[in-house]
């Protein structure tokens, strides 16, 4: 397990088994990368982080959605809209 630089931990996928607790510990304070043959295949981080990261990311579609519906509301017209009680 390598500490690149204070925000990343690289380690083998091999070290699972063998530092496990110690990769768990450094998942504490940030991500690590995990690699195989010395490339990336996966990245892991603190469960908190990332239930934090997934509602910042709902949040972020939802207000994207919400621009979305503003902006195809402000260029529609009336005749673009289906009268639900005609229909």
């Amino acid at each position: 397990m390598i500490t690149v630089k204070k925000e990343t931990t690289i380690a083998g996928l091999s070290e699972l088994r063998t530092k496990s607790e110690a990769i768990l510990k450094e998942l504490k304070s940030h991500p690590v990368v995990l690699e195989k043959h010395n490339k990336p295949v996966a990245v892991m981080v603190d469960y908190r982080r990332f239930e934090q990261e997934e509602e910042m990311l709902d949040y972020a579609e939802e207000y994207i959605l919400a621009c979305l519906a503003e902006k195809r509301d402000k260029e529609s017209k009336k005749t673009d809209y289906v009268d639900i009680h005609k229909w």
